[in-house]
């Protein structure tokens, strides 16, 4: 499963643009990764009890799990192809 972290201002919790994707297989995986991509020990954050929060510093960071293959996109004429039947003589 892929997770994202994304960074929050710690005030408003809204995001700040910055992003970073895992391919682990748990959100406690995904954790350790984002503190050892940041550089930061264990020691140094404060993690939520529901592992969603990770505070590290000033920073301030949730966990969310996102699909591993992304959404192609497609005109909606091509998902509805199937449901509109033309009578052919």
């Amino acid at each position: 499963m892929t997770f994202k972290a994304i960074e929050l201002e710690l005030v408003s919790r809204r995001r700040t643009g910055r992003e970073l994707a895992f391919d682990v297989e748990t959100r406690q995986l995904a954790i350790v990764e984002l503190l050892r991509s940041l550089g930061i020990d264990e020691g140094r954050a404060r993690i939520d009890p529901t592992r969603t929060l990770i505070q590290v510093e000033s920073h301030l960071w949730t966990i969310v799990g996102s699909s591993a293959v992304a959404a192609e996109a497609e005109s909606s004429s091509l998902r509805r192809g199937g449901a509109k039947h033309k009578r052919v003589r």
